[in-house]
């Protein structure tokens, strides 16, 4: 017996899910990994985490963090 459109349908839209899921669980392991590095950043007398720049004013952790927004902005 041929399987049901429907049952068809769901199983399609479940895989659909999964993989979406699987995604969001991958960007969220992402931005724990780049909440970690600030966190670990040097802080000004009030706390305040310092954000430094190269001499050509370029900061890697600054770039992954925009990559990683315009990557996982929807």
């Amino acid at each position: 017996m041929p399987p049901d459109p429907a049952q068809l349908h769901q199983i399609e839209q479940d895989a659909i899910t999964a993989e979406w899921e699987a995604d969001r669980l991958a960007a969220c392991d992402d931005a724990i990994g780049l909440l970690r590095e600030i966190a670990d950043l040097e802080r000004d007398d009030d706390g305040d985490v310092i954000i430094g720049t190269d001499a050509d004013g370029h900061n890697d952790l600054m770039s992954r963090i925009a990559a990683f927004l315009t990557a996982h902005d929807r």
